[in-house]
C-alpha cells in the first residue's frame, strides 16, 4: 500500500520527469490520481479545507484504497470539529494500510478526544503487541492506565520498560509518581532518597526538596534545593523552592534574591511569572512594605518579556498603582510603537492619558488612531471625550453622533453613546433632546446606572416627572448603595419632592461615603436640605465648606440671599 512520504516523493519525481520532456510510464488514471492528491495536499497546508476535501475525494473515486487521501480527510474532519467522521476516515486509512503505525496512534488519539479511554487502551495494547520494542508506546499506555487509576498495570509496564532498556532517572521518577498515586508516601520518599543517591541530578534533588517542604521538613528541603542549585544554578524549580522556603521563614532578602533570578530567566514562561505576581499583589500589606523590591520584580519580568501583551498591561497597571505614571506611559507608548496596527495597544496607551486627564495628548492620539483604525468606533468616542474635556461641546456632539451608525449591532456601545449625548445635549440647553437621548440609551440597556442617574438628576433640575426620576434614581442606589454620586442625586430628588427629612438621611450617607470629595455642588445640596428643615447653623457650615471648595459668585449670592430668608 501507499506510504504518505514515499508516495509524495514518487509523484514529485514523476512531475520532474514530465517537465524535462521524458516519457512517463504512469497511466492516465494514475496521473490524475497523483495530480488530485498533490492539489489536495497543497490546499490542506494552505488551510483551504473545502478545496482539499474535494481533491481527496476525487482521489478516492479513482482509488478507494488510497490510505493517504483517507488520512487527510480524517484530519480535515478533525479540524472541523467532527471527531466521529474523522475517526471513520482514520480507520479506513488503517484498513487500507494495516502496517502503518502512525494511523493507529491517530485512531487512539481520536478515541481520547471523544473520551473513549477503553477504546484507546485497546488500540495501544494492540500496538504494544505488534511493536514490542517501542518504549514510547509503553509510556503512553501506562498513562492511560493511570487515567483509569489502574496503577498495578502501569507498574507492570514500567517493570517491562526497565527490563528492556534498563532503569533510568525517567523510569525512577515515573515510579515515584506511581507510588504517590497509590497513596504510599513513605515508600515514595524512600524511593526518591535512593534516586538522589543513584541519580544525583538537579531535577531529582528539586523534586525531593518539594516533597520535604510539603512534609514540613524545612531543613532537609533547603539542603536538597541547595544541592540542586550547586549542580545547576539555572535549576528554576529549585530556585523557586528556595524562594518559597525563605519567604516562609521571613528571610525576605533571600526570598527576593532568588525571585530576581527567576524573573530574569528568559526560559521561565512569562505566564507563570505573571501568575506568581498576581498572587503576590493580593497581599497588599506585603507589597506596601516591600514596594521597591516588588517594583524590581516587575521590572525584571517586563524587561525579560517586553513583547508579551498581557504582561505589559499588567506591569503598566502596577506602575500606576505605585505612583509611577510617567514610567507607565513610557511602557505603553513603546508597546503601541512595537505593534502599530494593534488596536488594543493603542487603546491601552490612550487609556492612561485619559486616567491622567491629559486631554491634549489624548486628543492627538485619538485623531491618529482614527486614521489607523477608521472603522473602530472606540477611537471616535475617545476623541469625543477629549474635546468635551477641552471645552468644545459642539465638536464632541458631532463626534458621538458619528459613533451611532458605527455602533449598530452593539447594544452596549449604543447605550453608552446615547447616554453621553444626553449629557452633552443638556449642556447645550436642549433638555428635550437630552431626555430623548436618555430614553434611547435605556432602550438598549434599561439598567445602565449612569444614564438612570443623570436622566433622573436633570429631570429634578427641570422639576419634571419627579416620580419617574425617583424610580430611576432608586434603581441606581439599589445597584450601588455606597456610591456618593448616586446617593446625592437620590437625596436631591427627595428634597425637590418636599421629602426633606428623608433627603437629610440620604445626605448623611453621602457624607459618610466621601461626598465632600465630589465638590461644592454636593455640599450645596446638603445645605439646601438643612435650610429647608430650618437647621440654619449647620446649613451655613456646609455652605462655607462649599465656598472653600469652589469660587462661585452665583453660589455666594445665593448664600447671602438665604441669610435673609431664615424663618423663626
Amino acid at each position: 500500500m501507499n506510504k504518505i512520504f514515499g508516495f509524495t516523493a514518487l509523484l514529485v519525481l514523476s512531475f520532474v520527469l514530465c517537465a524535462c520532456g521524458l516519457s512517463s510510464k504512469t497511466g492516465p488514471r494514475e496521473g490524475a490520481e497523483g495530480f488530485y492528491y498533490m492539489e489536495g495536499l497543497s490546499g490542506f497546508h494552505q488551510g483551504d479545507y473545502a478545496y482539499a476535501e474535494d481533491c481527496f475525494k476525487r482521489v478516492l473515486k479513482l482509488n478507494p484504497q488510497n490510505d493517504a487521501a483517507l488520512y487527510y480527510l480524517g484530519n480535515i474532519r478533525y479540524f472541523q470539529g467532527n471527531t466521529t467522521q474523522a475517526l471513520d476516515y482514520m480507520k479506513a486509512a488503517a484498513r487500507a494500510d494495516t502496517s502503518n503505525y502512525w494511523y493507529q496512534t491517530q485512531i487512539a488519539q481520536l478515541y481520547l478526544s471523544n473520551r473513549q479511554i477503553a477504546a484507546a487502551i485497546e488500540v495501544y495494547e494492540d500496538l504494544v503487541a505488534r511493536h514490542p520494542r517501542k518504549s514510547d508506546l509503553y509510556y503512553d499506555l501506562a498513562n492511560l492506565y493511570l487515567n483509569r487509576k489502574d496503577t498495578e498495570k502501569a507498574l507492570a509496564l514500567l517493570d517491562h520498560i526497565e527490563e528492556m532498556n534498563g532503569a533510568s532517572e525517567s523510569t525512577g521518577l515515573y515510579r515515584f509518581n506511581l507510588l504517590l498515586m497509590q497513596e504510599k508516601p513513605d515508600e515514595a520518599i524512600q524511593w526518591m532518597e535512593q534516586m538522589a543517591d543513584t541519580y544525583a541530578s538537579p531535577r531529582t534533588f528539586a523534586i525531593l526538596g518539594d516533597f520535604y517542604a510539603e512534609s514540613g521538613k524545612d531543613s532537609l528541603a533547603l539542603a536538597c534545593y541547595h544541592q540542586a542549585v550547586a549542580l545547576d544554578p539555572d535549576c528554576i524549580p529549585a530556585v523557586f523552592g528556595l524562594a518559597e522556603m525563605y519567604r516562609m521563614r521571613r528571610q525576605y532578602d533571600l526570598f527576593f534574591q532568588n525571585m530576581y533570578l527567576i524573573m530574569d530567566h528568559a526560559d521561565v514562561d512569562a505566564s507563570l511569572k505573571k501568575d506568581f505576581m498576581e498572587q503576590l499583589m493580593q497581599n497588599r500589606a506585603f507589597v506596601g512594605t516591600f514596594l521597591p523590591q516588588v517594583d524590581s520584580l516587575f521590572a525584571k519580568m517586563y524587561h525579560c518579556h517586553p513583547t508579551d501583551t498581557s504582561l505589559v498591561y499588567f506591569y503598566a497597571g502596577f506602575l500606576v498603582q505605585a505612583g509611577k505614571e510617567k514610567t507607565a506611559v513610557e511602557v505603553l507608548e513603546q508597546h503601541a510603537a512595537r505593534y502599530p496596527q494593534d488596536a488594543m495597544a493603542w487603546s491601552q496607551y490612550m487609556s492612561i492619558h485619559h486616567f491622567l486627564q491629559d486631554w491634549d495628548k489624548l486628543h492627538a492620539l485619538a485623531r491618529e488612531a482614527r486614521q489607523r483604525f477608521p472603522k473602530d468606533p472606540h477611537f471616535v468616542s475617545m476623541e469625543g471625550l477629549a474635546v468635551w474635556q477641552l471645552g468644545s461641546v459642539p465638536e464632541a456632539i458631532l463626534l458621538f453622533e458619528r459613533v451611532l451608525p458605527m455602533a449598530k449591532g452593539n447594544p452596549g456601545l449604543l447605550a453608552q453613546t446615547y447616554s453621553i449625548l444626553g449629557d452633552l445635549y443638556y449642556l447645550t440647553k436642549t433638555p428635550r433632546k437630552s431626555f430623548k437621548a436618555y430614553e434611547q440609551s435605556l432602550k438598549f440597556d434599561p439598567d445602565q446606572v449612569r444614564t438612570l442617574n443623570n436622566y433622573a438628576y436633570f429631570l429634578a433640575l427641570e422639576g419634571k416627572k419627579l416620580n419617574k426620576a425617583y424610580e430611576m434614581s432608586k434603581k441606581t442606589i439599589d445597584a450601588e448603595p455606597q456610591n456618593p454620586t448616586y446617593l446625592d442625586t437620590f437625596g436631591w430628588i427627595l428634597h425637590v419632592m418636599g421629602r426633606h427629612q428623608e433627603a437629610k438621611a440620604i445626605f448623611r450617607q453621602v457624607m459618610m461615603y466621601g461626598g465632600r470629595e465630589l465638590g461644592a455642588e454636593v455640599l450645596d445640596h446638603y445645605a439646601e436640605v438643612l435650610f429647608a428643615l430650618k437647621e440654619y447653623d449647620l446649613a451655613f457650615v456646609y455652605w462655607e465648606q462649599a465656598k472653600a471648595r469652589e469660587k462661585n459668585p452665583e453660589l455666594e449670592k445665593k448664600i447671602t440671599l438665604r441669610k435673609t430668608q431664615m424663618k423663626p
